[in-house]
């Protein structure tokens, strides 16, 4: 293995920059751990406690439950109300089951979550250190891995959803050592490495069903590198193929560990689902049928995978053929849009990051058509960049509803490589000009700007430190108007709350309240306060109807995600004629709302009273 001399700094203090970046990173997402569960973990802590419990994976079956069974190892004995529990398809118990745990402790759940975050925070330092390592072994004693590693620890994507209990961070480095199994396998091909390579591939698709995409891209890839990067390695070809095969059932035989063996190797017969892609035309939520193959010789067909794998894969089947509402640039869709993916990275990337992964991307492909890149960095970014865009052109086109960026964020591993990769021997070689400040001689700028992009790359994300959540770019109108371009999880999913438990307390004496700040209809009964519910109006409604119908001030605490009404429906869309009093995060916007002053034209009726 050829390692690539660079521009170098000494190994202690490589291993001094890292280490702080490590403790730096995990510091940042120390904050997320504190914030309050968002609406997705409500339902993963109880789902990940009874696969503990009664070793079923019935509850948050849409998700595959790798990420769940590590966060919720070092949970306490939760007193969960497993009356709810249900097996039945097209249900989703495990939200019953976890609200009824949230309504008994309200903001005192929160303890619940901690050690489970701590787990899971450490899953986004393995995907930081996979990445480091890999490019450490190809760029020696240089800056790639350190711009790496720095790109990630910073990234505000990263750190929103890092200290979570869901499982995009865990899919994402699980991802992340996938690819780096693989291509350690093309490297040198042997049965070893093929096995090693089944079992990433395996523990990825244990995090999100996206992976499953691997099945296909990454044998396709691992071929491709060896034909035309390492021709000699495909002399025994034969190899080669039952190598890539055995890694794939491989990978089975994990899933199926993962899912502990339960109720593999069914037949489809025994099967019922709610998609109509597998059930048929009368399927549906409330009403599974069996598998439409009736009684034909493919029902008889036994399922190599777990029952609850099939039917997670049913469910999401279900919830792209039923769509959704979906937000983006001010306006609502019933359905989705093909680019909405692509519109959410450009608005909740830092700028310095979407610029370093296109300067990157430029100066691989200008080194790869002048021949200065050596056969294992062409296929690293092979492997980075196919199964990732794969990935994103698959949640991007699979319709139903856009709801979430973090369904993408196997994007940014790439990108973070391609904004390092400026710094390698190709950028130093390529990026080398004659400027007044660098004195009469050529000189590289590829180091310095690499390391540049990162640092202003960090400062933006630190920006909204520590809403990170809430975070859009600067080019995209910043955090403070992000409500207006994207909703759900893009900028308020829970994880704020606490901060109005503190503005509630700091300000005991602003009442009445009303409230709606879209977690689960709890408002008030939350924080134990008495709040009423805001009037929905139709959109182009006046305030004023509003401020007519009270006769004393009021106090509104509203989600910036419901200052639109969906089409033709009522809402609070009126609340954009007023400027919020006071932003909680830039989550929740406060509103004072005065009564009308009475009319002095208006007759006098007092005497009529009388």
């Amino acid at each position: 293995m050829t390692k690539i001399e660079s521009a170098s700094i000494g190994p202690i203090w490589q291993v001094l920059c890292i280490v702080a970046l490590v403790t730096v990173h995990v510091g940042l997402c120390a904050f997320g751990i504190g914030s309050f569960p968002n609406v997705d973990e409500v339902g993963h802590l109880p789902a990940g406690v009874s696969h503990w419990k009664y070793a079923r994976f019935d509850l948050y079956r849409v998700n595959p439950p790798l990420v769940r069974l590590l966060c919720t190892s070092v949970s306490n004995s939760e007193q969960f109300d497993w009356s709810l529990y249900s097996e039945r398809v097209g249900l989703r118990p495990e939200f019953d089951i976890g609200l009824g745990f949230l309504g008994h402790r309200k903001l005192h759940v929160m303890t619940s979550y901690f050690g489970p975050r701590i787990v899971a925070v450490s899953l986004s330092v393995l995907g930081l250190l996979i990445g480091y390592c890999w490019l450490k072994r190809l760029f020696s004693n240089c800056f790639v891995p350190l711009a790496f590693a720095l790109f990630w620890a910073f990234s505000p994507m990263i750190l929103a959803n890092a200290p979570t209990i869901c499982p995009d961070i865990g899919a994402t480095s699980s991802g992340l050592l996938m690819i780096l199994a693989y291509w350690v396998y093309t490297i040198q091909p042997s049965k070893t490495a093929a096995s090693m390579a089944g079992l990433a591939f395996g523990t990825a698709v244990l995090t999100k069903l996206t992976w499953l995409t691997g099945a296909v891209t990454l044998p396709a890839i691992a071929i491709i590198s060896i034909v035309y990067l390492q021709p000699h390695l495909m002399k025994e070809w034969r190899s080669r193929l039952f190598e890539l095969l055995m890694a794939t059932l491989l990978a089975g035989l994990v899933i199926n560990l993962g899912y502990g063996l339960e109720k593999s190797l069914r037949p489809l017969a025994e099967f019922q689902f709610c998609c109509k892609t597998f059930g048929g035309e009368n399927a549906h939520r409330f009403n599974p049928t069996n598998s439409y193959f009736g009684s034909s010789w493919v029902s008889m067909v036994r399922v190599p995978f777990p029952q609850n794998f099939i039917l997670g894969i049913d469910y999401l089947k279900y919830e792209v053929e039923e769509k959704k509402w979906s937000f983006l640039n001010g306006e609502w869709k019933f359905g989705s849009w093909s680019y909405y993916y692509i519109m959410s990275t450009l608005y909740k990337t830092p700028e310095p990051t979407l610029l370093g992964a296109l300067v990157g991307l430029g100066v691989l492909l200008t080194g790869i058509r002048r021949k200065m890149v050596v056969p294992e960095v062409i296929s690293m970014f092979l492997f980075l960049i196919i199964p990732a865009a794969v990935c994103f052109a698959s949640v991007s086109l699979q319709g139903g509803f856009n709801h979430h960026h973090r369904y993408v964020l196997m994007i940014y591993p790439p990108m973070f490589a391609l904004a390092a990769y400026i710094a390698s021997p190709v950028g130093i070689q390529l990026l080398r000009f004659r400027l007044p400040f660098l004195g009469p001689e050529k000189r590289s700028i590829a180091v310095p700007l690499a390391l540049t992009l990162a640092v202003l790359s960090a400062a933006s994300s630190l920006r909204v430190h520590p809403y990170y959540t809430s975070y859009f770019n600067t080019l995209s109108g910043g955090p403070e108007n992000g409500w207006r371009l994207l909703g759900f999880s893009n900028i308020d999913w829970g994880q704020d709350i606490l901060e109005v438990d503190k503005w509630l307390k700091a300000h005991p004496d602003r009442r009445p309240l009303v409230m709606d700040i879209d977690y689960f209809e709890m408002n008030g009964n939350l924080f134990d306060v008495p709040t009423s519910d805001p009037p929905q109006l139709p959109k182009g409604a006046s305030v004023d109807e509003v401020r007519r119908s009270i006769t004393e001030t009021q106090w509104w605490i509203i989600s910036v995600k419901e200052l639109y009404n969906l089409p033709d429906q009522d809402g609070l869309e009126y609340l954009q004629q007023l400027q919020p009093v006071e932003k909680i995060a830039y989550a929740y916007h406060v509103y004072r709302i005065d009564p009308l002053p009475a009319d002095p034209k208006a007759p006098d009726l007092k005497h009529l009273q009388e």
